[in-house]
């Protein structure tokens, strides 16, 4: 089972904010989409996600966030982009990891990672 990840923004996401976090991860990585684009990876050289991603959903409802995602009251105004992402557990994850939380912050979002806990 992979790690969870949760990004919430005001802006919208695009590819471009993805390949510019990722790049500032490894410059090596690589961006493909999978189930007709429902789904966006990025994958190291020898082709395995270290980051797979949702596509973003327009969220407008404030006490549905707020009742999913407590930390993220006063952090995120509403509505958000909400981005569902999932990264491997350990090492193979931590540059997927990286460029979520990258991707947040050149979003201007907020972003969650699931711990081990």
């Amino acid at each position: 089972m992979p790690r969870d990840i949760l990004i919430l923004t005001n802006n919208e996401p695009d590819i471009a904010a993805l390949v510019h976090a990722g790049n500032r991860v490894n410059g090596e990585l690589r961006v493909r989409t999978i189930d007709d684009g429902a789904v966006t990876e990025v994958c190291d050289d020898d082709g395995n996600a270290v980051l797979s991603i949702g596509r973003p959903e327009w969220m407008e409802n404030a006490s549905e966030i707020e009742r999913l995602v407590p930390s993220a009251v006063g952090r995120v105004g509403v509505p958000v982009w909400w981005i569902e992402a999932w990264a491997p557990w350990g090492a193979p994850g931590d540059p997927g990891v990286a460029i979520a939380l990258d991707l947040a912050a050149e979003l201007g979002g907020f972003c969650v990672v699931e711990d081990a806990s």
